[in-house]
């Protein structure tokens, strides 16, 4: 497999990270991306779990901005 490699522009960074991971979606197996999918999912359920929910007037002034309520 070939290495990242980094371009010369903002675009071509993208395009080469695109060009790396097809090629590294089409080398490995479909239990591979089943366990790395389970992983994923699970932590982002685990991360939901445990996040503390923001008022509207609490994200808003995170944001910097005003509310109207």
């Amino acid at each position: 497999m070939k290495k990242l490699k980094p371009g010369r522009t903002n675009q071509e960074d993208r395009n080469n990270f695109i060009d790396y991971w097809a090629e590294i979606v089409r080398a490995s197996s479909d239990e591979y991306w089943s366990r790395q999918q389970n992983v994923l999912i699970d932590s982002q359920i685990q991360s939901a779990r445990r996040a503390k929910f923001l008022t509207v007037k609490e994200y808003l002034e995170l944001k910097g901005e005003k509310c109207s309520r």
